[in-house]
């Protein structure tokens, strides 16, 4: 069961105010003779706080998944990527090596590629089956990226890679793409 950390502590307050005979809409005071001053009924809220408090310190709520991407500058200087010409997808791998993913939200080589598009660094050519490839354009090859023949699954097809240019123009650049899209 995922618990909302936020919507724990907003409880925690309203329990700890009902529990010392505050009324939590208004901070008044509890009537005397209201139910909420029972004996019974105040240890029963105190064992709720103090149970809430305990779960909250002890760290044991799971964590929400990150919205947004983040890596520091020493994350950064430990990107480690493979030699020679490399896919986006093989980038953004390297990246998510180092990022912290109880922080950071993981990179994709899409989020990447659209951003590219977006500059017009990198186009869209629909194929005969309709389907939807990232290709380059007269604007790629001064950004360090080229095309290259592959073939999978005895069908011939043009890739995207990134030479040492592309990879190093790649690094310097897609943390601020990515914080722009967030």
């Amino acid at each position: 069961m995922v618990v909302d950390a936020q919507k724990l502590l907003e409880s925690k307050v309203i329990l700890s105010k009902l529990s010392n005979g505050v009324n939590p809409i208004d901070d008044s005071p509890i009537f005397e003779e209201s139910f909420l001053n029972h004996p019974k009924i105040v240890r029963t809220l105190f064992y709720l706080n103090d149970y809430i408090t305990k779960q909250i310190e002890q760290k044991t709520l799971l964590p929400r998944k990150p919205t947004k991407f983040i890596i520091t500058e020493e994350q950064l200087a430990n990107v480690v990527l493979p030699s020679g010409k490399i896919g986006i997808n093989e980038f953004a791998k390297a990246v998510n090596r180092v990022i912290d993913p109880q922080v950071s939200k993981k990179i994709t080589g899409h989020m990447i590629n659209k951003k590219l598009k977006e500059l017009g660094i990198l186009s869209e050519m629909v194929d005969e089956e309709g389907k939807v490839n990232t290709i380059t354009n007269e604007n790629s090859e001064g950004y360090g990226i080229e095309n290259e023949k592959r073939t999978f699954n005895g069908r011939e097809y043009e890739k995207v890679v990134y030479n040492d240019v592309g990879k190093e123009f790649l690094l310097n650049n897609f943390i601020g793409w990515m914080s722009e899209n967030e």
